[in-house]
């Protein structure tokens, strides 16, 4: 499992930076892992969520920006943990 910090993407990214996005989750799930991204502006989700990214991410693969500098990455690293838990051997 990857977690990626995206707080610091422009408000409004390029498509390019959705499909890049989207190509690596689709990698990482090739390969039984998973991409997390963290501290997510709601114009982002917006965007990942019309483009279908955010269905390739799945549930807990999108955590919101919190006020605290990489206060989502707390939620983030307690899915991902559980995530590895429950996974079959």
């Amino acid at each position: 499992m990857l977690i990626l910090v995206v707080r610091a993407l422009p408000d409004v990214p390029p498509s390019a930076m959705i499909k890049l996005l989207d190509r690596y989750a689709r990698h990482l799930g090739d390969q039984d892992g998973r991409l997390v991204l963290c501290g997510i502006q709601p114009s982002l989700s917006h965007l990942l969520q019309r483009s279908g990214t955010a269905d390739r991410l799945g549930d807990g693969g999108i955590v919101p920006a919190a006020p605290e500098l990489l206060g989502g990455l707390e939620e983030a690293w307690v899915a991902a943990r559980v995530d590895v838990s429950t996974a079959p051997p």
